[in-house]
Protein backbone atom coordinates (compact mmCIF):
# COMPACT_ATOMS: atom_id res chain seq x y z
CA UNK A 1 0.00 0.00 0.00
CA UNK A 2 1.67 3.70 -0.63
CA UNK A 3 0.04 6.89 0.42
CA UNK A 4 -2.42 7.28 -2.69
CA UNK A 5 -3.55 4.39 -1.43
CA UNK A 6 -3.86 4.79 2.18
CA UNK A 7 -5.82 8.12 1.42
CA UNK A 8 -8.45 5.94 -0.37
CA UNK A 9 -8.82 3.59 1.72
CA UNK A 10 -9.51 6.20 4.49
CA UNK A 11 -12.00 7.80 2.25
CA UNK A 12 -13.98 5.50 0.68
CA UNK A 13 -13.68 2.75 3.27
CA UNK A 14 -14.16 4.79 6.11
CA UNK A 15 -16.80 6.74 8.03
CA UNK A 16 -16.31 10.22 8.52
CA UNK A 17 -17.92 12.21 10.90
CA UNK A 18 -18.89 11.69 15.06
CA UNK A 19 -19.94 8.15 16.06
CA UNK A 20 -19.87 8.62 19.71
CA UNK A 21 -18.82 5.81 22.15
CA UNK A 22 -15.34 4.06 22.64
CA UNK A 23 -16.07 0.16 22.25
CA UNK A 24 -14.74 0.41 18.64
CA UNK A 25 -11.37 1.64 18.92
CA UNK A 26 -11.11 -0.01 22.42
CA UNK A 27 -11.43 -3.63 19.84
CA UNK A 28 -9.34 -1.96 17.51
CA UNK A 29 -6.58 -1.01 19.84
CA UNK A 30 -6.93 -4.62 21.53
CA UNK A 31 -6.06 -6.35 18.36
CA UNK A 32 -3.12 -3.92 17.91
CA UNK A 33 -1.25 -4.87 21.37
CA UNK A 34 -2.94 -1.90 23.48
CA UNK A 35 -0.15 0.26 22.99
CA UNK A 36 -2.10 3.28 24.63
CA UNK A 37 -1.52 1.61 27.66
CA UNK A 38 2.58 1.98 26.67
CA UNK A 39 2.27 5.82 26.25
CA UNK A 40 2.57 8.59 28.80
CA UNK A 41 0.62 11.31 28.02
CA UNK A 42 -0.81 14.83 28.80
CA UNK A 43 -4.74 15.20 27.35
CA UNK A 44 -6.21 18.53 26.00
CA UNK A 45 -9.43 19.44 25.44
CA UNK A 46 -11.83 22.22 24.82
CA UNK A 47 -13.71 24.23 22.08
CA UNK A 48 -11.12 26.85 21.50
CA UNK A 49 -6.95 26.93 22.31
CA UNK A 50 -6.76 23.05 22.19
CA UNK A 51 -4.40 23.16 19.22
CA UNK A 52 -1.89 25.97 20.77
CA UNK A 53 -1.45 25.15 24.00
CA UNK A 54 -0.91 21.22 22.41
CA UNK A 55 1.77 23.29 19.70
CA UNK A 56 3.17 25.12 23.10
CA UNK A 57 3.42 22.09 25.33
CA UNK A 58 4.97 19.92 23.11
CA UNK A 59 7.69 22.55 22.52
CA UNK A 60 8.54 23.13 26.09
CA UNK A 61 8.95 19.22 26.36
CA UNK A 62 10.86 19.37 22.87
CA UNK A 63 13.44 22.09 24.59
CA UNK A 64 13.67 19.82 27.88
CA UNK A 65 15.34 16.89 26.21
CA UNK A 66 12.30 14.73 25.35
CA UNK A 67 10.97 12.58 22.56
CA UNK A 68 7.75 14.20 22.12
CA UNK A 69 4.47 12.66 20.07
CA UNK A 70 2.28 15.49 19.12
CA UNK A 71 -1.25 14.19 17.91
CA UNK A 72 -3.43 17.04 16.00
CA UNK A 73 -6.73 18.03 14.05
CA UNK A 74 -7.70 18.34 11.84
CA UNK A 75 -4.67 19.23 9.48
CA UNK A 76 -4.02 21.95 6.67
CA UNK A 77 -2.54 20.64 4.44
CA UNK A 78 -2.00 16.55 4.92
CA UNK A 79 -2.90 14.49 6.79
CA UNK A 80 0.67 12.84 8.21
CA UNK A 81 0.92 16.65 9.94
CA UNK A 82 -1.64 14.89 12.89
CA UNK A 83 1.90 13.05 14.12
CA UNK A 84 4.36 14.50 15.53
CA UNK A 85 7.60 13.62 16.41
CA UNK A 86 9.79 16.09 18.07
CA UNK A 87 7.91 18.39 15.77
CA UNK A 88 8.49 17.12 12.49
CA UNK A 89 5.34 15.12 10.50
CA UNK A 90 5.39 11.84 9.59
CA UNK A 91 6.70 10.60 6.51
CA UNK A 92 3.61 9.71 3.50
CA UNK A 93 5.54 6.02 3.15
CA UNK A 94 5.45 5.48 7.07
CA UNK A 95 1.88 6.92 7.38
CA UNK A 96 0.46 4.27 4.41
CA UNK A 97 2.40 0.98 6.39
CA UNK A 98 0.45 2.13 9.51
CA UNK A 99 -2.59 2.29 7.55
CA UNK A 100 -1.80 -1.20 6.22
CA UNK A 101 -1.39 -2.14 9.52
CA UNK A 102 -4.83 -0.16 10.61
CA UNK A 103 -6.43 -1.85 7.49
CA UNK A 104 -5.65 -5.48 8.26
CA UNK A 105 -6.84 -5.64 11.91
CA UNK A 106 -10.38 -3.53 11.18
CA UNK A 107 -10.72 -6.35 8.12
CA UNK A 108 -10.47 -8.70 11.36
CA UNK A 109 -12.87 -7.09 12.68
CA UNK A 110 -15.26 -6.89 9.78
CA UNK A 111 -15.20 -10.54 9.11
CA UNK A 112 -16.10 -11.44 12.85
CA UNK A 113 -19.15 -9.11 12.55
CA UNK A 114 -17.98 -6.56 14.67
CA UNK A 115 -18.65 -2.84 13.85
CA UNK A 116 -15.96 -1.19 12.49
CA UNK A 117 -14.12 2.09 13.24
CA UNK A 118 -14.63 5.31 11.78
CA UNK A 119 -11.80 7.59 10.09
CA UNK A 120 -11.04 9.25 13.20
CA UNK A 121 -10.83 6.07 15.51
CA UNK A 122 -9.08 4.37 12.73
CA UNK A 123 -6.04 7.55 12.85
CA UNK A 124 -5.87 7.64 16.71
CA UNK A 125 -5.60 4.33 17.04
CA UNK A 126 -2.65 5.05 14.08
CA UNK A 127 -1.10 7.66 16.22
CA UNK A 128 -0.88 5.33 19.65
CA UNK A 129 0.59 2.25 17.71
CA UNK A 130 3.54 5.02 15.74
CA UNK A 131 3.84 6.38 18.95
CA UNK A 132 4.75 3.62 21.25
CA UNK A 133 7.23 1.77 18.23
CA UNK A 134 8.78 5.44 18.20
CA UNK A 135 9.27 5.04 22.02
CA UNK A 136 8.23 8.39 22.82
CA UNK A 137 8.92 9.73 26.08
CA UNK A 138 5.37 11.74 26.43
CA UNK A 139 2.92 12.53 24.04
CA UNK A 140 0.78 15.59 23.76
CA UNK A 141 -2.84 14.64 22.59
CA UNK A 142 -5.27 16.97 21.24
CA UNK A 143 -8.82 15.80 21.57
CA UNK A 144 -10.68 15.63 18.42
CA UNK A 145 -14.01 16.62 18.95
CA UNK A 146 -15.66 16.64 23.26
CA UNK A 147 -14.05 14.85 25.40
CA UNK A 148 -16.03 11.75 27.09
CA UNK A 149 -16.99 9.90 23.93
CA UNK A 150 -13.67 11.28 22.02
CA UNK A 151 -11.48 8.27 20.47
CA UNK A 152 -8.59 9.56 22.62
CA UNK A 153 -9.93 9.41 25.63
CA UNK A 154 -8.86 5.17 25.50
CA UNK A 155 -5.55 7.29 27.17
CA UNK A 156 -4.97 7.28 30.98
CA UNK A 157 -3.10 10.45 31.50
CA UNK A 158 -0.79 12.06 33.39
CA UNK A 159 -3.04 14.86 33.47
CA UNK A 160 -5.54 16.48 31.59
CA UNK A 161 -5.96 20.27 30.63
CA UNK A 162 -9.42 21.81 29.70
CA UNK A 163 -8.93 25.03 27.34
CA UNK A 164 -11.68 27.86 26.49
CA UNK A 165 -15.00 26.13 26.51
CA UNK A 166 -17.83 27.97 24.03
CA UNK A 167 -20.79 26.52 22.20
CA UNK A 168 -19.71 24.43 19.23
CA UNK A 169 -20.75 21.40 17.84
CA UNK A 170 -23.90 21.35 19.60
CA UNK A 171 -26.22 18.93 17.76
CA UNK A 172 -22.94 16.44 19.30
CA UNK A 173 -22.28 17.65 22.26
CA UNK A 174 -25.32 19.30 23.96
CA UNK A 175 -27.51 22.59 23.37
CA UNK A 176 -26.53 23.96 27.30
CA UNK A 177 -23.19 25.28 27.81
CA UNK A 178 -23.20 22.71 30.90
CA UNK A 179 -23.85 19.89 28.87
CA UNK A 180 -20.71 20.70 26.48
CA UNK A 181 -18.62 21.37 29.44
CA UNK A 182 -19.56 17.72 30.81
CA UNK A 183 -18.41 16.24 27.41
CA UNK A 184 -15.41 17.99 27.83
CA UNK A 185 -14.84 16.95 31.27
CA UNK A 186 -15.06 13.66 30.55
CA UNK A 187 -11.52 13.28 29.70
CA UNK A 188 -10.51 14.15 33.93
CA UNK A 189 -8.96 10.82 35.10
CA UNK A 190 -9.39 10.16 38.99
CA UNK A 191 -7.01 11.65 41.39
CA UNK A 192 -4.75 13.66 38.63
CA UNK A 193 -4.48 17.46 38.09
CA UNK A 194 -6.08 19.74 36.00
CA UNK A 195 -5.50 22.65 34.12
CA UNK A 196 -8.36 24.68 33.52
CA UNK A 197 -8.07 28.35 31.01
CA UNK A 198 -10.01 30.98 32.89
CA UNK A 199 -13.71 30.27 31.30
CA UNK A 200 -16.10 32.74 29.90
CA UNK A 201 -19.33 31.10 31.38
CA UNK A 202 -19.72 30.60 34.77
CA UNK A 203 -21.76 27.53 34.98
CA UNK A 204 -18.83 25.28 32.82
CA UNK A 205 -16.78 26.02 35.44
CA UNK A 206 -19.31 25.01 38.06
CA UNK A 207 -19.36 21.54 35.73
CA UNK A 208 -15.83 21.58 35.76
CA UNK A 209 -15.13 22.18 39.35
CA UNK A 210 -17.84 19.39 39.94
CA UNK A 211 -16.64 16.53 38.05
CA UNK A 212 -13.32 17.01 39.54
CA UNK A 213 -14.28 16.80 43.18
CA UNK A 214 -16.42 13.13 42.00
CA UNK A 215 -12.86 12.33 40.40
CA UNK A 216 -10.91 13.45 43.66
CA UNK A 217 -9.09 15.51 40.98
CA UNK A 218 -7.01 18.43 41.83
CA UNK A 219 -8.19 21.34 39.57
CA UNK A 220 -5.84 24.42 39.10
CA UNK A 221 -7.25 27.39 37.47
CA UNK A 222 -5.30 30.13 35.19
CA UNK A 223 -6.17 33.38 37.08
CA UNK A 224 -6.07 36.08 34.23
CA UNK A 225 -4.37 38.30 36.76
CA UNK A 226 -1.15 36.42 37.07
CA UNK A 227 -0.91 37.14 33.37
CA UNK A 228 0.50 40.47 31.65
CA UNK A 229 1.69 41.60 28.66
CA UNK A 230 4.40 43.76 28.57
CA UNK A 231 4.59 44.81 24.43
CA UNK A 232 3.46 43.61 21.47
CA UNK A 233 3.16 43.67 18.09
CA UNK A 234 2.76 41.94 14.42
CA UNK A 235 5.64 39.44 15.16
CA UNK A 236 4.87 38.33 18.57
CA UNK A 237 4.04 39.12 22.13
CA UNK A 238 6.39 39.53 25.44
CA UNK A 239 4.55 38.71 28.47
CA UNK A 240 4.93 37.95 32.34
CA UNK A 241 3.33 35.17 34.20
CA UNK A 242 3.55 35.18 37.94
CA UNK A 243 2.21 32.73 40.45
CA UNK A 244 2.52 31.58 43.93
CA UNK A 245 6.28 31.95 44.56
CA UNK A 246 6.87 31.59 40.50
CA UNK A 247 8.21 34.30 38.60
CA UNK A 248 8.74 33.96 34.50
CA UNK A 249 9.40 37.58 33.11
CA UNK A 250 9.84 38.33 29.61
CA UNK A 251 8.73 35.23 27.92
CA UNK A 252 8.81 35.86 24.20
CA UNK A 253 5.57 34.90 22.74
CA UNK A 254 4.92 34.67 18.32
CA UNK A 255 1.70 34.12 18.54
CA UNK A 256 -0.81 36.58 18.59
CA UNK A 257 -3.86 38.14 20.45
CA UNK A 258 -4.58 38.21 23.94
CA UNK A 259 -6.30 34.74 24.11
CA UNK A 260 -2.73 33.51 23.42
CA UNK A 261 -1.24 35.06 26.90
CA UNK A 262 -3.40 33.06 28.36
CA UNK A 263 -3.15 29.72 26.56
CA UNK A 264 1.07 30.31 26.63
CA UNK A 265 0.14 30.39 30.90
CA UNK A 266 -1.60 26.96 30.74
CA UNK A 267 0.67 25.41 28.67
CA UNK A 268 3.90 26.93 31.53
CA UNK A 269 1.25 25.14 34.39
CA UNK A 270 1.07 22.36 32.68
CA UNK A 271 4.61 21.86 32.23
CA UNK A 272 5.50 23.17 36.20
CA UNK A 273 2.87 19.60 37.11
CA UNK A 274 5.13 17.75 34.63
CA UNK A 275 8.34 18.94 36.40
CA UNK A 276 6.71 17.58 39.32
CA UNK A 277 6.41 13.85 38.33
CA UNK A 278 9.46 13.53 36.82
CA UNK A 279 9.91 15.20 33.85
CA UNK A 280 12.83 17.89 34.96
CA UNK A 281 11.41 21.33 32.83
CA UNK A 282 13.17 24.55 34.07
CA UNK A 283 12.85 28.10 33.11
CA UNK A 284 14.69 28.34 30.15
CA UNK A 285 13.42 25.39 28.47
CA UNK A 286 9.80 27.31 28.98
CA UNK A 287 11.06 30.34 27.96
CA UNK A 288 12.69 28.70 24.76
CA UNK A 289 9.56 26.71 24.19
CA UNK A 290 7.28 29.57 23.96
CA UNK A 291 9.51 30.91 22.10
CA UNK A 292 10.47 28.64 19.33
CA UNK A 293 6.53 27.58 19.11
CA UNK A 294 4.68 27.49 15.64
CA UNK A 295 0.89 27.27 15.11
CA UNK A 296 0.22 28.04 11.67
CA UNK A 297 -3.27 29.27 10.61
CA UNK A 298 -3.70 31.59 14.14
CA UNK A 299 -3.54 34.83 13.38
CA UNK A 300 -0.37 34.30 10.78
CA UNK A 301 0.86 37.38 8.97
CA UNK A 302 2.34 35.68 5.99
CA UNK A 303 2.91 38.53 3.80
CA UNK A 304 3.66 41.99 4.08
CA UNK A 305 3.40 43.44 0.19
CA UNK A 306 0.10 43.00 0.82
CA UNK A 307 0.33 42.90 4.03
CA UNK A 308 -1.64 39.15 4.80
CA UNK A 309 -3.23 37.32 7.66
CA UNK A 310 -4.66 34.03 8.00
CA UNK A 311 -6.50 32.95 11.05
CA UNK A 312 -8.62 29.83 11.28
CA UNK A 313 -11.60 31.09 13.36
CA UNK A 314 -14.75 29.42 12.97
CA UNK A 315 -17.27 29.69 16.02
CA UNK A 316 -18.00 32.47 17.82
CA UNK A 317 -15.82 32.23 20.40
CA UNK A 318 -12.93 32.18 18.00
CA UNK A 319 -14.15 35.09 15.61
CA UNK A 320 -14.37 36.99 18.73
CA UNK A 321 -10.87 36.67 19.25
CA UNK A 322 -9.97 37.83 15.98
CA UNK A 323 -12.60 40.64 16.03
CA UNK A 324 -10.14 41.79 19.16
CA UNK A 325 -6.79 41.09 17.51
CA UNK A 326 -7.84 42.72 14.25
CA UNK A 327 -9.05 45.94 16.54
CA UNK A 328 -5.71 45.53 18.73
CA UNK A 329 -2.91 45.09 15.71
CA UNK A 330 -4.04 46.79 12.98
CA UNK A 331 -6.40 49.40 14.15
CA UNK A 332 -4.88 51.92 11.16
CA UNK A 333 -5.84 49.50 8.67
CA UNK A 334 -8.73 48.50 6.05
CA UNK A 335 -9.28 45.15 6.66
CA UNK A 336 -9.97 43.54 3.00
CA UNK A 337 -11.50 40.22 4.41
CA UNK A 338 -11.79 36.61 2.24
CA UNK A 339 -14.47 34.74 4.65
CA UNK A 340 -15.56 30.92 4.04
CA UNK A 341 -17.47 29.27 6.35
CA UNK A 342 -19.44 26.26 6.81
CA UNK A 343 -23.51 26.36 6.53
CA UNK A 344 -24.05 24.27 9.52
CA UNK A 345 -22.02 26.78 12.00
CA UNK A 346 -23.47 29.55 13.24
CA UNK A 347 -21.87 32.13 10.59
CA UNK A 348 -24.76 34.05 11.11
CA UNK A 349 -23.41 35.65 13.99
CA UNK A 350 -20.00 35.30 13.37
CA UNK A 351 -20.62 37.37 9.62
CA UNK A 352 -22.56 39.98 12.10
CA UNK A 353 -19.13 40.12 14.11
CA UNK A 354 -16.33 40.32 11.54
CA UNK A 355 -18.26 41.89 7.83
CA UNK A 356 -18.89 45.46 9.99
CA UNK A 357 -14.70 45.43 10.30
CA UNK A 358 -14.41 45.10 6.32
CA UNK A 359 -14.16 47.50 4.20
CA UNK A 360 -14.51 44.93 1.49
CA UNK A 361 -15.69 41.70 1.77
CA UNK A 362 -14.72 38.46 -0.45
CA UNK A 363 -16.90 35.73 0.30
CA UNK A 364 -15.69 32.14 -0.87
CA UNK A 365 -16.08 28.89 -1.02
CA UNK A 366 -14.41 25.95 1.67
CA UNK A 367 -13.93 22.91 -0.27
CA UNK A 368 -16.18 20.90 1.86
CA UNK A 369 -19.51 19.79 0.69
CA UNK A 370 -21.21 21.26 4.22
CA UNK A 371 -19.96 24.29 2.80
CA UNK A 372 -22.01 27.75 2.98
CA UNK A 373 -22.21 28.91 -0.57
CA UNK A 374 -20.47 32.15 -1.49
CA UNK A 375 -23.67 33.89 -2.90
CA UNK A 376 -25.40 33.17 0.62
CA UNK A 377 -22.89 34.06 2.52
CA UNK A 378 -22.50 37.40 0.32
CA UNK A 379 -25.88 38.70 0.99
CA UNK A 380 -25.55 37.90 4.55
CA UNK A 381 -22.40 40.02 4.55
CA UNK A 382 -23.89 43.12 2.48
CA UNK A 383 -25.92 43.87 5.81
CA UNK A 384 -22.76 44.93 7.50
CA UNK A 385 -20.04 45.77 4.64
CA UNK A 386 -21.14 48.11 1.25
CA UNK A 387 -18.44 46.48 -0.70
CA UNK A 388 -18.94 42.62 -1.03
CA UNK A 389 -18.26 40.20 -3.93
CA UNK A 390 -19.04 36.48 -4.05
CA UNK A 391 -15.84 34.41 -5.09
CA UNK A 392 -16.63 30.88 -4.93
CA UNK A 393 -12.90 29.74 -6.29
CA UNK A 394 -10.71 30.37 -3.11
CA UNK A 395 -7.67 31.30 -5.36
CA UNK A 396 -10.02 33.50 -7.24
CA UNK A 397 -10.94 35.22 -3.96
CA UNK A 398 -7.60 35.18 -2.85
CA UNK A 399 -6.48 37.25 -6.58
CA UNK A 400 -9.39 39.60 -5.96
CA UNK A 401 -8.59 40.19 -2.38
CA UNK A 402 -5.05 41.51 -3.48
CA UNK A 403 -6.31 43.24 -6.94
CA UNK A 404 -8.86 45.71 -4.99
CA UNK A 405 -6.33 46.29 -2.23
CA UNK A 406 -5.05 49.57 -1.86
CA UNK A 407 -1.47 51.03 -0.14
CA UNK A 408 -3.44 51.31 3.41
CA UNK A 409 -5.27 47.97 3.42
CA UNK A 410 -4.40 44.41 5.36
CA UNK A 411 -6.06 41.30 3.61
CA UNK A 412 -7.66 38.91 6.61
CA UNK A 413 -8.48 35.28 5.02
CA UNK A 414 -10.43 33.50 7.57
CA UNK A 415 -13.82 31.53 8.63
CA UNK A 416 -12.55 27.69 8.27
CA UNK A 417 -10.31 25.63 8.85
CA UNK A 418 -10.90 23.95 5.75
CA UNK A 419 -10.64 27.39 4.14
CA UNK A 420 -7.60 28.14 5.98
CA UNK A 421 -5.16 24.77 4.91
CA UNK A 422 -6.11 25.44 0.98
CA UNK A 423 -5.33 29.02 1.43
CA UNK A 424 -1.85 28.63 2.56
CA UNK A 425 -1.25 26.74 -0.53
CA UNK A 426 -2.40 28.91 -2.64
CA UNK A 427 -1.00 32.04 -1.47
CA UNK A 428 2.22 30.20 -1.81
CA UNK A 429 1.67 29.92 -5.79
CA UNK A 430 0.30 33.60 -6.07
CA UNK A 431 2.98 34.83 -4.20
CA UNK A 432 5.85 33.09 -6.06
CA UNK A 433 4.61 34.65 -9.11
Amino acid sequence: MDYKDAIEYIDMNLKGGCNPGLSRIERLLELLGNPEKQIKAVHIAGTNGKGSVTAMLSSILREGGYEVGTYISPHLHSITERYLINGVSMEEDVFASYISIIKDNINKMAQSGEEIPSQFEALTALAFLYFKDMNIDIGVIEVGLGGRYDATNVLDSLISVITSISYDHMSVLGDTIEKIAFEKAGIIKKGQKVILYPQSFVASEKVIETICRKQEAMLIKIDPKDVVQRDFGIKGQIMDYCFGDKSYRDIQLPLLGDHQLLNAAVAIRAAEELDKLGYHINEQHIKQGIKKVKWPGRLTVIASDPQIVIDGAHNEDGVKALAEALKKYFYNKDIVMVIGMLRDKNHRDSIGILAPMAKKLIATEPMSDRALSALDLAREAEEFCREVYAVPSIAQAINKAIDVSEDNSIVVICGSLYLIGEAFEMLNKILLQ
